[in-house]
């Protein structure tokens, strides 16, 4: 009976410790879109989104340009609608083009660990990392 129990705890934390990683409140960074490594030629180029799990907001860098807009959230769907962005030009515009492309056609996700996959209807269209962000602070 023991045992039992023991196996059954064991069991319980490790599927929590897999999927301990909230969608919401935690700063995604991209590290691959539509299947190829994200290769920036500005340093200060990156691309990452948050969701605001109290109004349903969703916000980043694309890129270079600054981003914002809705989602709408069931279950393992994911929808993104309503996307502004800043309007600044870059040596990076291809990823943000690439970024802002998988935001329209993302359908679904699955968080394991710390990444977060996007998908279209069939396929994986990005990947991203949830990242730290005290531990970011603390870097710059």
């Amino acid at each position: 009976m023991i045992v039992c129990c023991f196996i059954t705890v064991l069991v319980i934390s490790c599927k929590s410790a897999k999927e301990s990683v909230s969608l919401t409140g935690v700063k995604w960074v991209a590290e691959s879109l539509n299947g190829k490594e994200i290769k920036f030629k500005e340093a200060q180029s990156e691309v990452f989104f948050t969701l605001d799990a109290t109004d349903k907001k969703v916000s980043g860098k694309a890129g270079c340009n600054r981003f914002f807009g809705t989602y709408d959230l069931n279950e393992s769907e994911l929808a993104f609608s309503g996307m502004g962005a800043t309007k600044m030009a870059c040596l990076d515009m291809d990823i943000e083009a690439s970024f802002f492309k998988v935001l329209e056609d993302t359908k679904s996700f699955v968080i394991k660990n710390d990444k977060l996959t996007l998908k279209d209807d069939n396929n994986v269209i990005a990947v991203f990392k949830a990242l730290d962000e005290k531990a970011d602070k603390k870097k710059k």
